[in-house]
């Protein structure tokens, strides 16, 4: 009988689970009506499907895995229908929750609970924040007036070289001009000296 009592319990002590259980550091983000994955996972891995895993948020029950199967009969309302875990890879000790269609009443503080571990971590923490779609909408429109600017410039640059261009003929006009009135009004200056010296000869 004591034999007994000691294979019993030496068999005990090898199935017991001495993993951790490893959320993430880094928050979370997703925008508004998308999905979301929250990490949590055990470390090293241990088959977790003979164990309860439970999901909460804020003391509320968001999701509850036991035996490979899910109870959701304690689930919060806001989680209906939104809420699955992936129970193939639960060999692996993988206990992420998938979190459908996203609102901004789910972004909070979440925490993924092995009540049965013998190890002493048996909670993960994940934070997940929510953003608005109006900022990946303003972050698109940021895009599309940078994408715009050098456009402008070009104009700015055609309408630059045009103004230069008239100013430029135009300086050649006045230089031209210029030569020419020069040229035309010293020989107009030589013709009236040169009449009066005819006409005088004409006297005599």
């Amino acid at each position: 009988m004591k034999l007994l009592l000691v294979l019993m319990s030496s068999l005990s002590l090898v199935d017991a689970p001495e993993s951790d259980v490893i959320g993430s550091h880094n928050p979370v983000t997703v925008t508004l009506g998308d999905n979301a994955i929250l990490p949590c996972y055990l470390e090293p891995p241990f088959d977790v499907r003979t164990l309860t895993v439970e999901w909460k948020r804020d003391e509320q029950y968001v999701h509850v895995s036991r035996h490979g199967k899910d109870y959701l009969d304690d689930q919060d309302e806001n989680f209906r229908g939104r809420t699955s875990v992936f129970h193939e890879e639960m060999i692996f000790g993988n206990i992420s929750l998938k979190l459908t269609n996203v609102t901004e009443l789910d972004a909070g503080s979440y925490t993924c609970f092995v009540p049965k571990l013998q190890s002493q971590a048996r909670r993960g923490f994940i934070n997940l924040t929510v953003e608005p779609v109006e900022q990946k909408n303003d972050k698109g429109s940021q895009t599309n007036n940078t994408n715009t600017e050098p456009g402008n410039h070009g104009v700015l640059g055609a309408v630059a070289i045009t103004g230069i261009s008239v100013a430029v003929c135009a300086l050649l006009a006045v230089g031209i001009a210029a030569v020419l009135w020069m040229k035309y009004g010293n020989l107009r200056g030589q013709e009236r000296e040169y009449l009066p010296a005819q006409r005088d000869n004409a006297g005599l």
